[in-house]
C-alpha cells in the first residue's frame, strides 16, 4: 500500500526535482584533481543527503509517479518514466537546479564517459531545442550518484507537495510538465 511507481505520470502533471544535478561531472573533476574544493564539498553534501525527507513529503501529498535520478541521468530517468506511463514531457534547462561548478566543468570538457553514453541513448528518444548546446545536453544527461527524486504531481496538488517538501527542509524545483504521447515517438522535449 506504499508503492510508488515510475509508470503512472499523467498529462497535466508537473515535474518536481528534489536535488540539483551535476555529481557525475564534479566527481570526475575531483578524480582528475581539477575541481575546486568548495565544488567538491557541495557535491558530497548533496550525495550524503538521503531522500527520506522527500519521500515522507510525497507520501503526505497526492502524487502520480516517482523515480530516483541516478546513473542514467535526469533525461534517462525522465524518458523511462514517460515511456512507462505512455506520456511525454517538456522540461526547461533554466529551471533545473545545478550544483555549483557543474556548467564550468562541462564547458571545460570534464564529463564522465557514462554521461556521454546517456546522451547517445537520450538522443534517440528525445528532441532538443536548437539553442541547447552540447554542454547543456550533457548536463541534462549527467550520470548521478545519490541523486534526488523526480516526482510527477497533479498541478492542483503541487502546492500541497511544495508545502510538505518545504516543511521538511527539502530543496526542490519545478522543471517541466507531462503531456500526451507525442506522434514522433519522442518522450522528452528539452528547452532552454
Amino acid at each position: 500500500d506504499a508503492i510508488y511507481r515510475n509508470s503512472e505520470a499523467q498529462p497535466g502533471d508537473v515535474l518536481v526535482l528534489t536535488k540539483p544535478i551535476g555529481t557525475g561531472i564534479i566527481t570526475t573533476a575531483a578524480k582528475a584533481q581539477v575541481a575546486d574544493p568548495k565544488t567538491v564539498a557541495a557535491a558530497i553534501a548533496s550525495m550524503r543527503e538521503l531522500n527520506r525527507a522527500a519521500s515522507d513529503a510525497f507520501k503526505a501529498a497526492t502524487v502520480h509517479s516517482v523515480t530516483d535520478v541516478t546513473g542514467f541521468g535526469l533525461m534517462g530517468h525522465l524518458i523511462g518514466m514517460m515511456r512507462s506511463s505512455g506520456t511525454s514531457a517538456r522540461i526547461e534547462l533554466s529551471r533545473v537546479p545545478l550544483l555549483p561548478g557543474t556548467r564550468d566543468l562541462a564547458e571545460r570538457g570534464i564529463v564522465p564517459g557514462g554521461t556521454h553514453a546517456n546522451l547517445r541513448a537520450a538522443a534517440e528518444q528525445s528532441t532538443w531545442d536548437d539553442s541547447l548546446t552540447n554542454d547543456d545536453r550533457l548536463i541534462l544527461c549527467d550520470a548521478q550518484t545519490s541523486g534526488g527524486l523526480l516526482i510527477s504531481v497533479p498541478e492542483t496538488h503541487l502546492p500541497q507537495l511544495e508545502n510538505e517538501l518545504e516543511s521538511r527542509g527539502v530543496a526542490h524545483a519545478t522543471i517541466g510538465v507531462v503531456g500526451p504521447p507525442r506522434s514522433n515517438g519522442g518522450f522528452v522535449q528539452a528547452q532552454p
